[in-house]
């Protein structure tokens, strides 16, 4: 208990102080969590305070009848040995005396009476199904049905409509109940009332009743010709299934096409951010060959003739090399510089690269000086923009990792925490 409190009051300080901490937002919820299971174990032990006053009484409260006997652990210290052995308590559960018996009997009967009728105003006019029930007296008196007609009523207490005549059918019930070691028989009768059938329901009852008058031994039964004195026609209800299955097929392709949409998507999101990673290097790389006196067409078969041998030699591969590699192509089959550029800024479809290719264009005609210095800004610019994406790429890994840390937290406290709460017995 003492270590609990001290872990209630050192998680209070904690949270007055780093609540405005920035990384307080990723530490609250486990620390919220461990301050109410603190409060749980300060619980757990002063209930288990209070239930071991019982024991060093030396009075142990017996659990009521029919639940059960108790079980605690206690600690007994001999006077002599001065040692102190722990034992398992087996305490029966207390039992009424014979008279008390009776009387739950007679009160159970007494509950019967006052409740078999439910809904229905009285025992001669049972209609819908009686309150028939395995216990009374709060399950202190147990109980057993029988009916004389079982085909009319089940021992639950369900009616069977279509085994009612037209006329009132008198049903005799017997009940054995049973408290402790007593036990006693409660007979009465009473009158089902048969509803009124509908159309639907008499015809239906006139073909069970003509079934049922043959031969059980037949492997066929033949279906009644005349039904109250009229011809009767037979035909098989129409099969939805194929309507059914049509559905279900329906639902699968549309589950199937927002499934591939969603497949084309996260490609596409994956291809964008590979590019965007790539685009710092690949700028870094034109800027530095043209500042080695090569031109543009030059520096981009360069760049090219590198990330083929790097290949070869077993490198990944990168997306926005291998557009590159199909505007080199493009420009050796004769297509013009300018067009090659529009192409390849269509492919890779990426702001950044559409800025690129403009500035390829405009220097051009500016010269490679200012080209250079502009790529130079650039990739200045890019890296740091990779710096922060790095930063929160690292930082949404770190939120990700909060969930199984979570668990393994959840885990630990169970295991802590569940053993103390069965042990824990209040009297």
């Amino acid at each position: 208990m003492v270590l609990c409190v001290g872990v209630c009051l050192i998680l209070l300080l904690g949270m007055a102080v780093l609540r405005k901490q920035a990384f307080w937002q990723y530490i609250r919820s486990p620390c919220r969590i461990l301050f109410i299971f603190g409060l749980f174990g300060i619980l757990a032990e002063v209930l288990s305070g209070v239930s071991s006053e019982g024991i060093a009484s030396g009075l142990v409260k017996r659990n009521p009848p029919n639940e059960g006997e108790l079980e605690t652990e206690a600690s007994v210290c001999l006077e002599k040995e001065k040692i102190t052995y722990p034992v398992t308590l087996l305490i029966p559960e207390r039992k009424y005396k014979p008279s008390e018996e009776l009387e739950r009997i007679q009160a159970a009967i007494d509950e019967i009476q006052d409740t078999f009728c439910g809904s229905n105003a009285s025992l001669n006019e049972i209609v819908s199904n009686p309150n028939v029930s395995g216990s009374y007296q709060n399950g202190e008196v147990l109980a057993e049905w029988l009916f004389s007609d079982e085909e009319v009523i089940s021992a639950e207490g369900t009616i069977f409509q279509e085994a009612l005549g037209q006329e009132k059918e008198e049903i005799e019930a017997f009940v054995a109940l049973s408290c402790g070691e007593s036990e006693d028989i409660y007979r009465f009768s009473f009158q089902i009332q048969p509803l009124a059938k509908s159309r639907e329901e008499a015809v239906l009852c006139e073909i069970k009743k003509q079934i049922g008058l043959q031969d059980e031994t037949n492997p066929y039964v033949e279906l009644p010709n005349e039904i109250d004195g009229q011809k009767a026609t037979w035909q098989e209800v129409s099969s939805y299934q194929s309507i059914e299955i049509l559905l279900l097929g329906i639902l699968a392709a549309f589950a199937s096409a927002y499934a591939a949409k969603e497949q084309r998507e996260k490609q596409l999101q994956k291809r964008k951010r590979n590019m965007l990673l790539s685009y710092p290097e690949f700028v870094s790389k034109l800027s530095l060959l043209l500042g080695a006196g090569m031109t543009i067409p030059g520096g981009l078969r360069k760049m090219n003739q590198m990330y083929q041998r790097r290949k070869q030699a077993g490198g990944k591969e990168e997306l926005v090399y291998e557009e590159l590699n199909q505007m080199i192509c493009e420009l050796e089959n004769g297509i013009g510089e300018l067009r090659a550029y529009q192409r390849f800024s269509e492919k890779c479809d990426l702001q950044p690269y559409r800025k690129l290719v403009s500035l390829l264009v405009s220097g051009q005609r500016m010269g490679n000086c200012k080209l250079m210095e502009q790529l130079n800004e650039e990739a200045d610019r890019v890296f740091l923009e990779r710096k922060n994406a790095a930063r929160k790429f690292g930082e949404e890994a770190g939120t990700k990792m909060l969930i199984p840390m979570m668990l393994m937290l959840f885990i630990v406290m169970a295991i802590v925490i569940i053993p103390a709460f069965l042990s824990i017995r209040v009297f």
